[in-house]
């Protein structure tokens, strides 16, 4: 049985924020998972060049924005004293640098910025090659980990910024240190997807470092990383210059926990926090997530570690939304287009598509590559059905790698914006040939975040108490992640579709 909350009161609301290339939401949850208020702000990136980076007097606008709307939503249902924590969820493999006060000295590098094969390479090359990184940290050194960024840094970055640089950060500690005015801490998490952290003992790894050519720029670096704090550790209280801003009351100042990557808050907004479950994400980019007591035993799936213990595995494709935007424009009527999809046989009538608006480096997609077979339809439910299933077996491509790497399967569970659709849903299971199980909540991140947050903040208040009884981050999952009922494959699309994934993986490798 879970453990039941002893020290949060039961009227608390916990606000989980998901700070994304696409957006940034903040979501206040109560015991129960129930959305009672919410907060969606826009999110602009300079691209010009192939890059993807992210202007940090945005983010802390952002931050400051989301918190002001949503304590006058809260205030206006007569909540606004009942806000006592919040946790963050960012974007992983997301980093920027900041001076002593704050200040940005340099863009987040995003996630899928296309500019950073080249200086991974370099920075391969200089460690000793692929095999090194896992034998320094137990994991890959992957393109767009932030480690990366470093080794662009210095064929970019001027003298004069790399030392008035005072800390490096992933996107999600840099959110919560506009919160918080606390900028020296990161989580295991948020540390794992850098490329520098150990995964087997949660420490920094200085020779991961040596990827880059100048000695002085290691040291600096170094210097540069912020302290590994425990889960259940607050960052702090939100800074009183914040709260009074977002017109709070002068007693409220909720606690901000350590920060989560969007893959470990879509596991736990996932409910999937034990060995063998599966959490798909299906947002801007697609992502298929793994908890497991080990690493992976074989292949090249991303591992981090996560902030209560075990590991995660990942496939993270960079083509999600962004392609299905491409291919039907970003206002599309989903309604009437699902509508027409599902008067498409299975199988498309046998209209495929290869979806990579941008690379897919991990499965040796090295270029954008939208091509239709035979040819690009007319009819527009025949490309959306086509589309919905391409991002299907691309994903199945990844459930057979975690089942290579060693993973059994136990239950796999969808979120995010295109698992709304139903069609997407049922043939995603057809290619699965498995159940699908749903939640509630398409907002998996922020739950998650909430989840990781009620998890800290019970631990927290119960080690101020000298209760020795854990509550784990199950617990919080069991209180407040909410399934519904699962999807589960349409027999007769089965065999279309076994022939399809075949067809669709020949085609990736060619």
């Amino acid at each position: 049985m879970p453990e039941s909350l002893r020290c949060v009161p039961p009227n608390a609301l916990i606000a989980g924020w998901d700070f994304s290339t696409g957006s940034v939401k903040c979501l206040a949850f109560d015991l129960n998972g129930a959305v009672v208020a919410e907060v969606r702000l826009p999110t602009d990136l300079w691209t010009e060049g192939g890059v993807s980076e992210l202007n940090l007097m945005q983010l802390e606008g952002q931050a400051r924005a989301s918190t002001r709307a949503m304590a006058a939503k809260l205030k206006a249902l007569g909540r606004d004293r009942d806000w006592i924590a919040g946790g963050v969820s960012a974007t992983h493999h997301s980093a920027g640098r900041i001076d002593a006060v704050g200040n940005q000295v340099r863009r987040a590098i995003c996630w899928n910025d296309q500019t950073l094969a080249g200086p991974h390479a370099e920075g391969l090359q200089r460690l000793g090659g692929p095999d090194k990184p896992r034998e320094l940290t137990g994991g890959p050194w992957a393109v767009r980990y932030s480690l990366s960024h470093l080794v662009k840094d210095e064929q970019t970055l001027t003298a004069a910024d790399w030392k008035r640089t005072k800390w490096i950060l992933p996107h999600g500690p840099l959110a919560a240190g506009y919160l918080t005015g606390r900028f020296d801490c990161i989580s295991v998490s948020s540390a794992a997807s850098t490329g520098i952290l150990d995964l087997r003992t949660n420490q920094w790894r200085k020779e991961m470092l040596n990827a880059l050519a100048d000695p002085a720029h290691r040291d600096q670096a170094w210097e540069n990383l912020p302290d590994l704090i425990d889960m259940a550790t607050p960052i702090g209280k939100m800074a009183d210059y914040v709260a009074l801003e977002a017109g709070l009351p002068f007693n409220v100042r909720p606690f901000v926990f350590p920060t989560l990557d969007d893959q470990a808050a879509g596991l736990i907004g996932g409910g999937a926090v034990d060995a063998g479950q599966v959490a798909i994400i299906l947002g801007n980019s697609a992502v298929v997530n793994s908890s497991s007591a080990i690493l992976p035993q074989s292949g090249s799936l991303d591992a981090m570690r996560l902030n209560w213990g075990p590991f995660l595995w990942m496939r993270c494709y960079s083509n999600g939304a962004q392609f299905l935007d491409r291919v039907v424009g970003p206002d599309a009527d989903w309604t009437a287009l699902e509508a027409a999809a599902r008067a498409v046989s299975a199988g498309a009538n046998g209209t495929e598509v290869l979806p990579f608006v941008l690379s897919e480096p991990s499965i040796g997609v090295t270029a954008p590559r939208v091509t239709w077979f035979p040819e690009q339809p007319k009819d527009v439910g025949v490309r959306v059905r086509a589309s919905f299933e391409a991002l299907a077996y691309l994903i199945a491509l990844a459930v057979k790698e975690h089942e290579a790497a060693g993973q059994k399967i136990t239950r796999v569970t969808i979120s995010g914006g295109i698992a709304k659709s139903e069609l997407m849903g049922e043939i995603l299971a057809s290619v699965l040939n498995r159940p699908l199980e749903r939640l509630v909540s398409s907002e998996g991140p922020a739950l998650g975040a909430a989840a990781a947050a009620l998890a800290g903040l019970e631990t927290h208040l119960r080690g101020e108490r000298g209760i020795r009884e854990r509550y784990t981050v199950a617990d919080a999952v069991a209180a407040i992640v909410k399934f519904r009922a699962p999807v589960v494959p349409r027999p007769e699309w089965v065999p279309a579709y076994q022939t399809g994934l075949k067809l669709f993986a020949d085609r990736v490798r060619g």
